[in-house]
C-alpha cells in the first residue's frame, strides 16, 4: 500500500507529524472545554433560583449516589412506563 504524504503550511513542504496533529486535537478540545463551559454557565444563570428543602437535597443526593452505582432508567424506559 503506497505511503500518504501529508503536508502542512503554506508552500505545502513540511510533513504534519502525529506529535502536530496531537498538538492541534488538544487545542481543539481545550476550546470546546471553553465553550461547553460558558454556554453551561449562561444556561445555568438563565435558570431561576429556588430554596430546596432538607428532604429534597437529600432525595437529590440520594439519587445522585444510585445514578453512580448504575441504578438508574434511561429516559425511553421513562416513557415507555
Amino acid at each position: 500500500m503506497p505511503k500518504a504524504n501529508v503536508y502542512s503550511g503554506e508552500k505545502m513542504g513540511t510533513p504534519v507529524t502525529l506529535e502536530m496533529i496531537y498538538d492541534e486535537v488538544k487545542r481543539v478540545n481545550a476550546r470546546l472545554k471553553l465553550m461547553e463551559d460558558i454556554i453551561e454557565e449562561v444556561l445555568i444563570r438563565g435558570l431561576p433560583e429556588v430554596e430546596l428543602s432538607k428532604e429534597e437535597i437529600k432525595e437529590i443526593e440520594n439519587s445522585i449516589k444510585e445514578m453512580r452505582k448504575g441504578n438508574y432508567v434511561t429516559l425511553e424506559e421513562l416513557k415507555r412506563a
